[in-house]
């Protein structure tokens, strides 16, 4: 009877092994358990991040779709999805929603050619055989409720106006068409003064493009016979031609000029992309031929220049390319980008040459940000109330932006851009911390997901500008 025990005792070393096997196993489904649950957990993260990416991609879509019919829920639906799940495509939706809303109809009459002065205070827009002139004083003060309508007209041309130009100071401005170019004294914006025709060389076709130095003292012509003209406007009522130049063989398409006047750049219907350096405008010189963007089945290339004649925009369709003229003789191409335009109507460049905007046939053009000329950014799309965009045109500092079509003209006020984009939640959220989704509408375009589980929620609704982007 006392054989187990004796034995037991005897080996007391099988024992220990029996309770180490033991601590083992168990340590051992302790670590398995362990392993298991944390897959498990970030399985079921990653499944969590999944769905909160979908929802906020979705949100942003539905935003987008609304900006027209109901901005106020477009906005809320845009904060939603930032504030859920922040990348690239929620916060350029919500950028664009609240860039959509600076946004004005300034004139639902066509217009093919658009200008700005320099401190965006005095616009002209183009459409048939008269061009008008608009004092946006008013229309850039939120306080002021009832705009002024456009300030003159600027009649006398026989045939449809296809360029317009206006000065730096808004002083003077150019209207072209198939015979002639009229000079404007615009001191008075009010009453315009015709001072002058610069007549047409004959059989030189109609006019294609106009631009003007910023003191308005040179002018330049570009025509469908692909030729360039200089005139001195030092006195605008005696107009002096300097010079005329046979630039291109073909139709001139598009044409960008320094602020001093003393650099050019020409695009023909060829899409012949051609650098002037006009330091003696009597003598034009040919600086250097840019290659032009891939041509694409249905080309259309247009130029822009930067005030200091260094940087030189030209886009075809989807490709854009930046060019540094620091060496005229030797352009250096720093970058070229894409952009959803199937080719390019026009394209306007601040006078610093950091700001873009390039309009295509569509219902939106695209700001570009080409502070870093090696690495362009898109900043925000402009949709207004125009159908397609045929003529863009900036102020000086880029806070003011005119976009016209055949369905009107929308004025944009881009003043704190900069503070959008930087920060799109804060711009959205500042002053507006009571926004809210209600349950009706979260339903409708959130699906089956949970609101609670975002937090935020308050009476009537969820309060976009509080949820939280990590439910756990």
């Amino acid at each position: 009877m006392n054989d187990l025990p004796e034995a037991r005792q005897a080996d007391p070393r099988g024992d220990i092994r029996w309770r180490t096997s033991a601590i083992v196993l168990a340590a051992l489904l302790a670590v398995c358990l362990a392993v298991a649950g944390l897959a498990w957990k970030r399985a079921h993260d990653r499944a969590s991040a999944q769905e909160r990416i979908a929802l906020a991609h979705g949100l942003a879509l539905h935003a987008a779709d609304l900006r027209d019919a109901a901005p106020g829920t477009a906005r809320n639906l845009g904060v939603a999805a930032v504030k859920i799940h922040s990348d690239g495509q929620t916060r350029a939706g919500l950028i664009d929603t609240l860039v959509w809303e600076r946004g004005r109809e300034l004139t639902p009459d066509a217009s093919s050619e658009v200008a700005l002065s320099g401190d965006g205070r005095l616009a002209l827009t183009g459409d048939g055989d008269e061009v008008s002139v608009w004092d946006l004083t008013a229309w850039l003060d939120p306080k002021v409720i009832l705009k002024s309508d456009r300030a003159a007209a600027l009649k006398g041309h026989k045939e449809g106006v296809d360029a317009v130009a206006l000065s730096f100071d808004g002083r003077t401005a150019l209207t072209g068409d198939e015979g002639a170019t009229f000079v404007w004294d615009l001191t008075d914006p009010a009453k315009p003064i015709r001072a002058a025709t610069l007549a047409s060389e004959r059989n030189s076709g109609s006019v294609r493009a106009l631009a003007l130095s910023d003191d308005g003292r040179t002018a330049v012509i570009a025509n469908d016979a692909g030729d360039v003209t200089v005139w001195n406007l030092t006195d605008r009522s005696r107009p002096a031609r300097l010079s005329v130049t046979r630039a291109h063989a073909s139709s001139i398409r598009s044409l960008g000029l320094s602020a001093n006047g003393r650099t050019a750049v020409t695009v023909d219907n060829d899409d012949a992309v051609t650098v002037w350096d006009l330091a003696d405008p009597s003598h034009p010189v040919k600086s250097a031929d840019l290659p032009p963007p891939e041509r694409s089945e249905r080309s259309m290339v247009a130029t822009a220049m930067s005030a200091d004649g260094r940087i030189v925009l030209v886009g075809n369709g989807p490709r854009v390319e930046v060019w540094n003229l620091d060496d005229q003789s030797r352009p250096a191409r720093t970058a070229a980008f894409e952009v959803p335009l199937g080719y390019m109507y026009d394209v306007a460049l601040t006078p610093d040459g950091k700001t873009a905007l390039l309009a295509g046939p569509s219902d939106f053009t695209i700001l570009w940000d080409l502070s870093d000329l090696s690495r362009p950014t898109r900043l925000a799309a402009l949709k207004g109330y125009a159908r397609e965009i045929e003529s863009v045109a900036f102020s000086a500092d880029g806070g003011i932006a005119l976009t016209a079509g055949p369905s009107g003209v929308s004025l944009w006020d881009l003043r704190n851009l900069a503070e959008v984009v930087a920060d799109p939640e804060q711009a959205a959220c500042h002053g507006h911390t009571s926004a809210r989704l209600s349950k009706a509408d979260w339903a409708r375009y959130a699906g089956d997901a949970d609101w609670s589980d975002y937090g935020g929620e308050v009476s009537g609704g969820l309060a976009v500008c509080f949820i939280t982007s990590d439910p756990t």
